[in-house]
């Protein structure tokens, strides 16, 4: 297979940003920990908390949260930015904090749901990979409302491109992260996230091994169209982003994601029938119950449709007790994350498919752009 010739589809250099995602990590946290240790400080006086995005960056909040759950007894509400906007929460007040999500700084739900929210007065944090203070965008609602704060995710590729892998992913999720944990201080959890999770994503995302792996495990299903992923726990989440962004985004093939835990009530029974190739994540044996959802699914799955991602079988055995901790189990994801992505690019290139072109998803971004895209559909 020639892969430097398969190469040329990619157009927005998705390789590219894959690689550089552990070094963004680090360069976010060198930018902004100190920003955001001021940040939460006086956000800790807040009653409840809200956290909003959309695409991945609503999958961004969704890992965090457990986190939260872990240590905090303030109630935390995780909501698709529409959904706010369409139906605000009752529990929005002077007193809650509420934190956006967004890439570009200029997605139209969430900035809707910015200016719907402000109404109540509330506190409002956003993070996004802007740094150009436009109109009708993230920093200039900031500017004009004054209980806000701003946090930039710092990407060594900028400005970034709307792809289905990104490092604003890995780096939006790592200042969420750390914005909960620094109110929580849980300070074995920040020590992980800051010293340990960039150098492992950067070894991860520019390992030859790994990129030989996804290009095996990409030849081996090309001829497949329908994909199962599940995850455990806050992996998850990892299954969703790989199936609803990496796969149905980035591959354009159909993919469906399960939780562990909702295995036997939801897709269990697909196993009597003719069931597709599911990509199992494969938790740390110190992860007991995580343990237990694994081997239950490995052993009634059938063998040659079963691929597992085990981001560890890449990494120096001491990684394993590293992730052995409670807080090395909920800040998993981000390893687990950057195999299924060369996975989702190498399976594109095979389908002759550009893995960072997402035509309709593009045009999609801005209100207009959507009317036409319905307008169009009714036409036809």
């Amino acid at each position: 297979m020639n892969w430097q010739k398969l190469e040329k589809l990619d157009s927005k250099n998705m390789k590219g940003n894959i690689e550089s995602q552990g070094r963004s990590i680090s360069l976010s946290i060198k930018n902004e920990i100190e920003n955001l240790k001021k940040i939460s400080e006086k956000m800790k006086r807040c009653n409840n908390f809200i956290f909003s995005g959309c695409g991945d960056k609503y999958i961004v909040p969704l890992i965090s949260q457990y986190l939260w759950r872990q240590k905090s007894k303030k109630p935390l509400e995780v909501f698709h930015s529409k959904i706010i906007s369409d139906y605000l929460p009752a529990s929005i007040d002077k007193n809650s904090c509420i934190v956006f999500l967004s890439q570009s700084g200029k997605t139209v739900d969430v900035l809707n749901a910015f200016n719907v929210v402000r109404k109540r007065n509330p506190w409002i944090v956003c993070i996004t990979n802007l740094k150009e203070n436009e109109e009708n965008s993230l920093l200039s609602f900031c500017r004009d409302y004054q209980k806000t704060f701003l946090v930039n995710t710092w990407t060594e590729i900028y400005p970034e491109e709307p792809l289905p892998s990104t490092a604003t992913f890995h780096t939006s999720l790592t200042l969420l992260n750390l914005f909960v944990l620094l109110i929580l201080e849980w300070d074995k959890a920040i020590d992980l996230q800051v010293n340990q999770i960039p150098k492992l994503v950067d070894a991860l995302s520019r390992s030859d091994k790994v990129k030989d792996f996804a290009k095996k495990i990409s030849l081996k299903i090309k001829k497949y169209e329908n994909f199962y992923f599940v995850g455990d726990g806050p992996r998850y989440f990892v299954a969703r982003k790989a199936s609803r962004i990496m796969f149905m985004e980035g591959v354009k093939t159909n993919a469906c994601d399960v939780e562990g835990e909702e295995f036997i009530h939801s897709l269990i029974e697909v196993v009597e029938r003719k069931p597709n190739i599911l990509f199992l994540l494969k938790p740390l044996e110190f992860w007991e119950k995580s343990m237990e959802i694994y081997e239950f699914i490995k052993n009634v799955w059938p063998k040659k449709l079963l691929i597992e991602i085990d981001p560890f079988e890449f990494l120096d055995v001491e990684c394993k007790s590293i992730f052995a901790s409670e807080e090395g189990n909920l800040l998993s994801p981000f390893l687990y994350i950057v195999p299924l992505e060369w996975i989702s690019y190498y399976l594109a290139l095979v389908k002759n498919v550009d893995p960072g072109e997402a035509k309709i998803v593009s045009k999609i971004r801005s209100g207009k752009n959507l009317q036409k895209i319905y307008n169009l559909k009714k036409t036809n």
